[in-house]
């Protein structure tokens, strides 16, 4: 399995939703199962809640408050 690793400044805050997202392009993750996990100050992860919306090109990962995750596909 393979991850990719965001910074909280990555994510965009949505004014409407009044939530945090975060766009990846398809042809970077690939088109299986997508496992988002929460990076904790000491480098451990953790299980988190978070929203997945899924179209050709992009995977939007949805957040309540901006995160340090990484992002397992």
């Amino acid at each position: 399995m393979q991850f990719i690793e965001f910074k909280k400044e990555h994510f965009v805050h949505d004014e409407k939703n009044g939530n945090y997202f975060l766009e990846i392009p398809k042809e970077e993750v690939g088109f299986g199962e997508i496992k988002v996990q929460k990076k904790q100050e000491d480098e451990t992860l953790s299980e988190m809640e978070y929203e997945i919306t899924d179209d050709l090109n992009h995977v939007k990962i949805t957040l309540e408050n901006p995160q340090d995750i990484r992002v397992n596909f």
